[in-house]
């Protein structure tokens, strides 16, 4: 593409209906979007639209790995991860302190999602335009449906983490068309994210997994999202018959054998996966570590692993890891082929939050796929490891929690089976009463998906309508390591919302009709 063309482009990503400014794009583009097609002139053929949603993803794994976001949000609040790197990193999970500073860009700040919902705000509006001659018989259907479920990707992400968050459905190609909207309610975005994952599970046929790769959106993910935005709506009758949906395409999807899960974070195309971010260096996907910045600007590959798990890692003790107490709690059952297939013990060494107490500790080695770019010197190391976005044990586990809801116990207890099962260590008791049940629903996914973003989420879907701790349905003392009910001296928590993240500043001082999530007011 001539540089002018490329040029148009970034300048089109830029224009931010929520910030109503231009937005820096300096190096901004940390993954290169090759072949990017947004302005008037260029929206002409099927590899216009392909190119512009190469854009969307990887300006979506850009925003997963900016400070570590998918990590920090997902896994770093529970308590199971641990870390010697002072209260910058630990008061997360010793407090629930949110404030992370010196991660603020990926952690607080929002534009980087904007960006992707602008990209596929584009495809959306400019592809029912282009003749249908230009594309191969069902492509123009897969490519819209491929932008509809990125703009419900990137919204899903955002509610979560903000709550109430700025809609915006049209593009900004032009100053003209950028505008300052303050925030829509966290129901409202979630509607949108089911309407616009059903269009795009409707627009894409079964076909779509094998030939995205699972790397791009398709029929499967779509359907995976509508399980989890159902069960944030508390709509689990719905969310049942999407997990069904998709548990059901036997063709497609099947578990890994038990000591085999680490194989979703190398092969792409594991049956097992629905849909996964790749990082792979041979197509610019790949991410390095930069010593001068450290931790706070790499991604959870370099957050979490240790030279034991791979030779020529540049140090041994992890960013964050697990050391044997919690390991202990977390895989009780001494028979679990989990312990093993995710962590080794890389030390016996002190562990600050527990007074320097001395014990061994482990690393995650769910990312641990590297590659040399200078083979011959073992120089300039490269995360390849996928992440994962959804997988079919994830959805088994949210089936569980979704017929639990639905007071269907004794179901709700085969399909937590299955993953325990595979993991080796049988069934479940039938002695359980519900409420422990739920909780060990819960636990169980903190076992099968830990480092994978999953398991604060599943607190937030679980409490962020309910009004006291009372109504909570499992033992959260359990699954978190912090109060999710009572703040800062006592503060009510719940009622405050400060369960979601902190908006960071630079979003409110651009938008004057947006406000600070109550909580973190006079915190951050």
């Amino acid at each position: 593409m001539k540089t002018r063309n490329i040029i148009r482009s970034i300048a089109g990503i830029c224009l931010l209906t929520t910030s109503s400014m231009f937005v820096s794009c300096e190096k901004e583009l940390d993954n290169v979007l090759k072949n990017d097609t947004y302005g008037n002139v260029y929206w002409k053929s099927a590899s216009d639209v392909e190119g512009a949603l190469n854009g969307a993803y990887g300006l979506f794994r850009n925003a997963i790995n900016t400070n570590q976001a998918f990590f920090i949000w997902g896994d770093a609040p529970i308590g199971k991860f641990v870390t010697n790197d002072g209260t910058n990193h630990s008061e997360i999970f010793n407090s629930g302190s949110f404030v992370t500073p010196y991660r603020e860009t990926g952690i607080h700040n929002w534009t980087n999602w904007y960006r992707i919902i602008d990209v596929a705000n584009l495809v959306i509006t400019k592809t029912p335009e282009i003749p249908d001659a230009s594309f191969a018989e069902g492509q123009k259907n897969t490519l819209l449906g491929q932008a509809y479920y990125m703009r419900a990707l990137a919204y899903f992400y955002m509610t979560r983490v903000w709550g109430d968050v700025p809609l915006q459905t049209k593009p900004t190609q032009t100053a003209d068309d950028a505008e300052r909207k303050g925030a829509t309610s966290s129901d409202e975005i979630l509607k949108l994210v089911v309407s616009d994952a059903q269009k795009a599970s409707s627009l894409m046929s079964w076909k779509s997994v094998e030939e995205s790769g699972r790397r791009r959106g398709n029929k499967g993910a779509a359907l995976a999202l509508l399980a989890h935005a159902t069960a944030f709506q508390n709509d689990y009758a719905k969310s049942l018959v999407y997990a069904d949906s998709v548990i059901n395409q036997t063709a497609d999807y099947a578990l890994l054998a038990g000591g085999n899960v680490r194989d979703v974070f190398k092969n792409a195309t594991a049956r097992e996966n629905i849909f996964v971010i790749t990082q792979k260096d041979s197509e610019s996907e790949s991410s390095g570590y930069n010593a001068n910045i450290g931790v706070f600007g790499s991604n959870l590959t370099f957050t979490t692993t240790s030279n034991i798990t791979f030779p020529g890692f540049p140090f041994m003790v992890p960013n964050y890891y697990v050391d044997q107490s919690r390991l202990n709690r977390l895989y009780s059952n001494a028979a679990d082929l989990r312990r093993d297939d995710f962590f080794v013990k890389f030390d016996d060494g002190p562990v600050t939050v527990d007074n320097n107490a001395i014990t061994a500790r482990y690393a995650m080695r769910k990312y641990s796929n590297f590659v040399f770019k200078n083979t011959s010197g073992s120089g300039n190391l490269r995360a390849e490891s996928n992440i994962v976005i959804f997988r079919l044990a994830d959805i088994i586990l949210l089936k569980s929690e979704a017929l639990m809801n639905l007071k269907r116990s004794a179901e709700a207890r085969n399909a937590l089976n299955l993953i325990r099962t595979r993991a080796g260590i049988g069934p479940l008791t039938t002695a359980m009463d519900d409420r422990s049940l739920y909780t060990e629903i819960l636990m169980e996914r903190q076992r099968e998906l830990i480092g994978e973003g999953h398991s604060y989420f599943d607190l937030v879907r679980n409490i962020w309508k309910k009004k006291s701790e009372a109504e909570f349905p499992f033992s959260s003392s359990t699954l978190i390591s912090w109060s999710l009910a009572r703040g800062a001296n006592g503060s009510d928590r719940l009622a405050l919302k400060g369960f979601y993240f902190p908006i960071h500043n630079s979003n409110l001082n651009s938008n004057k009709d947006l406000t600070q999530i109550p909580y973190w007011m006079g915190k951050y």
